[in-house]
């Protein structure tokens, strides 16, 4: 009996403690405060990459990917040395070939004095509610910029930004400068990152200070007309087609059917945008080529086949194409998690490859 007399106080203290804690968290929904995500096309609403208007525009699984919320950021100031995240997924946690925090995890960067962005570890919990705390231990309170990016592959709901009582958040209007569209595969989209900020995307973003969109579709990067239109009605510095990973040479795939999609995105784009260069990029190779002949073979079947296009629409006076080759990109052999998909250390290796080429075209 004198146990439970001992138990029932220090329950009813922990509620009483918890309800308190609660109260000095004031929630913030970015949704609320209005043009408050980043890395989004013209015409998108809420947490997605494709606008509500494209469903039935575009095939199924495209339009499925586009509920992922690969590449978009949430930037706000604050003075809150703990920022506290929660949102619902829509999907599955992770995948056997990548961890819950790369699938449906957040990372947090905060821009130091030297407007470099610093990375900021969080304690994570993931279930029907994935949730996130970040501490900032630095000398001194103060407000700071940072950036949220969110789920690779995983949609959002119900996304709420939580401080303390007491402290400012604001959230940071989309900027009118032009961004870097990028369509591409799994890869693009940040299979296999082990977070969000790995996606060979987000470090070129950080490395350029560049808004840059992702419209990587795993497994549908497809150079499809009906995306390259969604594409076109932003205003790019900068389009970069990735897509060859697959559109691999096969039986649905031919060469003068992958040519021809090359053809037609440059010369769509070239049409829409006048203004804006478009990037071609070669297939970056997989890291089992040297045991696996076949995969080898059609790696370099179809980046013979992007050059010729390449060359072609050069000769032909398309003056703002370029071409990202997949030896300026020198993958390891140990940057891949599958032969694929690029680990951390393979998206770094892109991403420099990326910049490199980017810092060119953009003469920065």
């Amino acid at each position: 009996m004198t146990q439970f007399r001992f138990v029932y106080p220090v329950i009813f203290l922990i509620f009483l403690c918890t309800v308190a804690l609660a109260q000095e968290i004031q929630w913030h929904d970015p949704l609320a405060a209005g043009f408050a995500i980043h890395g989004q096309l013209h015409g998108v609403d809420g947490y997605a990459r494709l606008p509500e208007e494209a469903e039935g525009q575009i095939r199924q699984p495209v339009w499925n990917l586009s509920r992922h919320t690969a590449g978009l950021e949430l930037r706000f100031i604050t003075d809150a040395s703990t920022i506290q995240v929660r949102f619902v997924p829509t999907g599955n946690i992770q995948m056997p070939h990548m961890p819950a925090t790369g699938v449906s995890g957040l990372d947090l960067y905060v821009k130091n004095d030297a407007g470099i962005q610093d990375w900021v570890r969080g304690a994570y919990s993931f279930g029907d509610t994935v949730s996130y705390i970040f501490r900032i231990n630095l000398p001194e309170q103060e407000e700071r910029e940072f950036k949220l990016y969110l789920p690779l592959y995983n949609g959002v709901k119900d996304l709420e930004v939580g401080v303390a009582t007491g402290n400012q958040l604001k959230f940071i209007p989309t900027s009118p400068e032009k961004p870097i569209v990028v369509y591409g595969t799994s890869i693009a989209q940040g299979a296999c990152a082990s977070r969000p900020g790995m996606a060979w995307p987000a470090i070129v973003g950080r490395d350029m200070d560049h808004t840059v969109i992702n419209l990587g579709f795993s497994g549908n990067g497809r150079l499809e007309p009906e995306v390259l239109a969604y594409m076109a009605n932003t205003e790019a510095t900068v389009y970069i087609l990735d897509c060859l990973p697959n559109l691999v040479p096969s039986v649905n795939w031919t060469e003068e059917e992958i040519k021809n999609r090359l053809i037609h995105a440059v010369q769509f784009l070239n049409e829409k945008q006048p203004d804006a260069p478009v990037l071609m990029v070669e297939h970056a190779g997989y890291s089992d080529g040297l045991t696996d002949r076949e995969r080898e073979s059609a790696v370099e079947k179809v980046n013979s086949w992007a050059k010729d296009v390449y060359m072609k629409l050069f000769s032909e006076g398309v003056t703002e194409i370029y071409l990202l080759t997949k030896e300026a990109i020198q993958l390891d052999l140990d940057a891949t998690v599958d032969g694929t998909h690029p680990s951390d250390w393979g998206m770094q290796q892109l991403a420099e490859g990326y910049v490199e080429i980017l810092r060119e075209i953009l003469d920065e």
